[in-house]
């Protein structure tokens, strides 16, 4: 299967760390629809937000989802693997960080359209410094939800990555981004980050 995988610059020549690089069909429906059944049967846990001391965690109004961990296992390694190996051409193609693996589980993460909804952030801070590259799989059809775009702060000018399910899009995990809030029916994503030594 022929992956299609775009970015938004013509600068490929040049490094261009506000920008993101995402691909297209690089999972089937049938393992879209395996991850999925898969993130559904995890125990679900109210989506939290990291204290300015980089160790406490609390829900609060920032950020209104669901999440659950996908640790590495028979079931899911798979998944790693793909994400990886698109991650080194996604990386090679646009900042050639120095990346060295995942540090974290997968997130599986759902929004309900009650509002739900993650506001403006960035990936790193106090205790994860060391994200380099963020990772967000689309699983929802376009059509099962409104609202729910996934949106970055491109140094002033604010950008909306393509709604579609199965698509793949990585970016600096500094960069600022949002999901904005749901007005109805219900987006499913999986997200990660690729670690390496800590920017300097």
């Amino acid at each position: 299967m022929a992956n299609e995988n775009k970015f938004v610059s013509n600068q490929r020549n040049n490094v261009n760390h506000f920008n993101y690089y995402y691909f297209t069909n690089a999972f089937s429906s049938e393992e879209l629809d395996s991850i999925i059944k898969y993130g559904d049967s995890l125990n679900k846990i109210k989506g939290t937000v990291v204290g300015d001391d980089g160790n406490s965690e609390s829900t609060s109004d920032y950020r209104v989802s669901d999440i659950s961990w996908m640790g590495k296992n028979t079931e899911s390694q798979w998944i790693f693997d793909r994400i990886s190996d698109l991650a080194i051409k996604a990386n090679a193609e646009m900042w050639n960080f120095d990346i060295w693996d995942f540090q974290d589980d997968l997130q599986y993460t759902t929004y309900y359209g009650n509002g739900g909804h993650y506001d403006w952030h960035a990936d790193l801070g106090v205790g994860i410094s060391n994200r380099k590259l963020s990772v967000v799989l689309q699983l929802s059809e376009p059509t099962e939800y409104e609202g729910g775009d996934l949106q970055m702060n491109l140094g002033g000018s604010i950008l909306s990555v393509p709604r579609e399910k199965g698509l793949i899009c990585f970016f600096p995990s500094f960069v600022l981004h949002r999901v904005t809030p749901l007005s109805s029916g219900l987006r499913r994503s999986l997200v990660t980050w690729l670690c390496g030594a800590n920017l300097r």
